[in-house]
């Protein structure tokens, strides 16, 4: 106990010291352990709460991005290099942080009739977290350029992954009945069981997929062990949307692999009242009562849904602005259906925005699948299609894409794999060359090869 006493006090000094270093070391060019604390701090709520003590600590997050961005700019300038690569997420990312801000002043002027913007509000500090999205996406995509810092950016993940499985798992043992689950948050803090379970789902579904492309080997191994301990939290947080999806995560991903491991999968839907352990079953029942109608907390979600869908109809092409249903003064404060609450507050526009997002992470997950260099980075690229999916169902009940918390690393994972993209390409015109360098060496001889050859060693 006197050990635990001492490590809660001592790393929370370490980390934010550490992090001031990083952040200095980023300035000058060194990006990568900026980021790679940032990366595993993000989901860890509760740490970053106790780094708040500190001074500047309610900016610690932010002090280690900025660190990167200027490391950034160096970088550029003395490499010489594009600030940024190409990649299809680019363009959308931008379109959306532009939109999201215009969403901003829109919902000002439906709640105030007049701009008010104020940086300590929680609408425009719920704007700036979401808006981290698409810069850490830029500052991973272009400062993460070999696969050995993708490897070690993934590691750090997993390590943030395995500490918010130990903190839930703890809060599991202390409040293991289905009316203490919302006592159950992990390293969340501010937020629900229902986004914890949604944090694991999404990039469980990315570890187990990477295992399949793996050779059996230590590292593989230590993956199965978190892939485990994840699926255990999302059994007892007892979320229905998570349950959702992770069956068509680990449905699509065992008809695309491994169609014989869709045999249990089949049986276990059929056959969940006698497989299932009690109290999941009793969560999943909860949806209906004795009389077959929709429990209070599912019929409160209809309601909200109707309201949404009516504030809708009345501002269909931009909404009535970022953040502003939650100030309503309506019942639950949130449409709890990303879809609904998406079409509310930025209307058909903010709509279409979100999945062109969506479309291009798919499309980048399926291209690395497809073109990748190695079969780690196949498997990533598989996993990362898969967990849209994932996301998109689990959005249907909750709002899981605008947290920081759960989401960040869902950019994280984008801006690997649209790196891993931007290296498997680079090979190609390589190879187009050398093949162009054959036939031309058949139709000029020795001399012009020799020459050719002495070009593409220098």
């Amino acid at each position: 106990m006197g050990i635990g006493i001492f490590l809660k006090s001592f790393l929370p000094w370490a980390l934010y010291v550490t992090g001031l270093v990083c952040a200095f070391i980023a300035m000058g060019g060194g990006v990568r352990w900026a980021l790679m604390l940032a990366t595993f701090l993000l989901p860890l709520r509760n740490v970053i709460d106790k780094i708040q003590a500190f001074p500047l600590g309610t900016q610690f997050i932010d002090i280690l991005l900025l660190g990167a961005i200027i490391g950034w700019i160096v970088n550029t300038s003395s490499q010489n290099r594009k600030f940024s690569d190409k990649s299809l997420i680019n363009g959308i990312a931008i379109v959306l942080v532009l939109y999201m801000t215009a969403s901003l002043f829109r919902g000002d002027l439906y709640l105030y009739g007049t701009l008010n913007f104020n940086i300590h509000a929680t609408r425009v500090q719920d704007w700036k977290n979401f808006c981290l999205f698409p810069l850490i996406f830029f500052i991973v995509f272009n400062n993460i350029r070999s696969k050995t810092e993708i490897k070690q950016i993934f590691i750090v993940m997993c390590l943030g992954m395995a500490v918010e499985a130990y903190y839930t798992i703890h809060q599991i043992g202390l409040h293991p009945s289905l009316f203490g689950r919302d006592q159950v948050k992990g390293t969340f803090q501010f937020l629900g069981p229902n986004e914890v379970a949604a944090f694991f789902n999404e990039y469980t579904i990315i570890l187990l997929t990477v295992t399949f492309f793996m050779k059996r080997c230590a590292s593989k191994t230590l993956i199965l062990i978190l892939v485990f301990f994840n699926l255990y939290c999302i059994m007892f947080l007892y979320s229905r949307g998570a349950y959702l999806g992770l069956i068509a995560g680990m449905f699509i991903l065992f008809a695309v692999k491994n169609r014989i491991l869709l045999i249990p999968l089949i049986l276990v839907l059929i056959f969940w009242q006698s497989v299932l352990p009690v109290k999941v079953i009793e969560r999943i029942k909860e949806t209906e009562n004795k009389y077959g109608q929709l429990d209070e907390s599912s019929q409160r979600r209809i309601d909200i849904w109707e309201q949404g869908i009516a504030l809708f109809k009345s501002n269909p092409i931009v909404g009535i602005g970022f953040g502003v249903f939650r100030h309503l003064g309506l019942d639950l404060k949130d449409t709890h259906n990303i879809y609904v609450k998406i079409l509310t507050e930025q209307g058909v526009i903010g709509f279409i925005i979100f999945f062109i997002v969506v479309f291009c992470f798919m499309k980048e997950g399926l291209y690395l699948y497809k073109k990748g260099e190695d079969d780690e980075a196949k498997g990533l690229g598989l996993g990362f299609f898969i967990s849209i999916f994932v996301m998109l169902a689990n959005n249907c009940f909750g709002d899981r894409w605008s947290y920081l918390e759960p989401n960040a690393y869902l950019w994280i994972f984008a801006g690997l794999v649209a790196r891993l993209n931007v290296l498997a390409q680079g090979l190609q015109p390589v190879a187009s060359k050398v093949k162009k360098t054959e036939t031309l060496t058949e139709k000029t001889g020795p001399q012009k090869h020799k020459k050719k050859l002495r070009y593409y060693d220098i």
